[in-house]
């Protein structure tokens, strides 16, 4: 054996026995919003080498089923300068339940937004879409399924990808408008079979009174779908925003703050802090006005636990929510993952 087959010898050896440690690289998807498109265009600028997909959901399916959208000069300019690949999401209108069943029940329809994803994608050199159709009935799953399949088998014919971000659940079925209306539509082993892989979108815990999602509700849901959507198929969903509480009326006052916001408020308030490892969540407390607030984030420890999440399980990475609200810290974790 000559010295270069040695240590290539070696070298594969190595990576075999240390899987998925240190020789799988996970895939990092960051959405974009049109909300947070400048704060999305700053930090894609700081970290694009730490990206490997910009997901923006500038698509949707308008109220007549046409596909519109598209993204503006500015994005394209700093995209163009990133060099990061492109995946948009297509959306339906306002997540309004009625466009998605007018939608799965046209043919022709579904025919001209397939036309349009292959056009637009091969004009724009995006490397494929994802589907982010939300708030679809449950009794419409066996027609969104073979919608899925339909543009994949289009898109694919033309070298490109189909993801699809799909919301969690942890049963089969239950009698609520959460699994009625948002999860229960999402046939996953089917789905799973026919795309390039899912995101799935384990945030917005619907039993929550405190962090976004919780450990155990992302491991109850992984418990769920580890025998329908394969590892290699599974984009983990983590939410970069946080939730901020009223203590006092346990109502939810903020379900999208930034962490430039919680950085003004623990500049401005006296506050207790600390991070609930059970929850794998950190949380900040403070008094206003004789009432007390508590906000549950996310930081650079829980945006580790789910990495390591990601590698223990060979998972093929996963999708933020949104870029431009994340705490600078989640960077240096994927500077670690390089």
């Amino acid at each position: 054996m000559n010295i270069s087959r040695k240590y290539f010898f070696i070298i594969f050896l190595g990576c075999f026995l240390l899987l998925p440690i240190f020789c799988l690289a996970s895939e990092n998807i960051f959405y974009m919003s049109h909300s947070k498109e400048q704060e999305g265009i700053k930090s894609l600028k700081a970290n694009a080498s730490k990206i490997d997909i910009l997901a923006p959901q500038f698509y949707g399916v308008s109220e007549k089923l046409y596909f519109v959208g598209g993204l503006d000069a500015q994005l394209k300019k700093a995209i163009s300068q990133s060099k990061v690949k492109v995946m948009p999401l297509v959306a339906n209108a306002g997540f309004k339940q009625d466009v998605m069943h007018r939608l799965l029940l046209s043919a022709k329809a579904q025919d001209e937004i397939i036309k349009g994803l292959v056009s637009i994608a091969k004009k724009d050199s995006y490397i494929g879409w994802q589907f982010d159709f939300e708030n679809i009935s449950y009794l419409d799953k066996d027609l969104y399924s073979a919608f899925v399949e339909k543009t994949a088998e289009s898109l694919h014919k033309n070298n490109l990808i189909l993801s699809v971000a799909v919301v969690p659940r942890s049963v089969d079925y239950e009698n609520t408008d959460t699994f009625k209306n948002w999860s229960g539509v999402f046939d996953y082993a089917r789905i799973a079979k026919a795309v390039d892989f899912i995101s799935l979108m384990t945030y917005d815990d619907p039993n929550s009174t405190g962090p976004v999602a919780s450990l155990p509700f992302v491991n109850s849901v992984l418990a769920y779908v580890k025998d329908k959507i394969p590892a290699d198929k599974l984009s983990l969903g983590i939410p970069l925003y946080y939730w901020g509480w009223s203590v006092d009326s346990a109502k939810k006052i903020n379900s999208s703050g930034t962490y430039e916001r919680l950085s003004r408020l623990m500049s401005n308030f006296q506050h207790n802090s600390g991070f609930d490892a059970s929850l794998s969540a950190p949380w900040m407390s403070y008094f206003f006005n004789n009432k007390q607030y508590k906000i549950w984030y996310q930081n650079k420890q829980s945006f580790q636990d789910r990495m390591d999440i990601i590698n223990q399980n060979n998972f093929k990475g996963f999708s933020a929510w949104v870029l431009g609200v994340e705490d600078p810290g989640i960077w240096t974790v994927l500077d670690k993952a390089d």
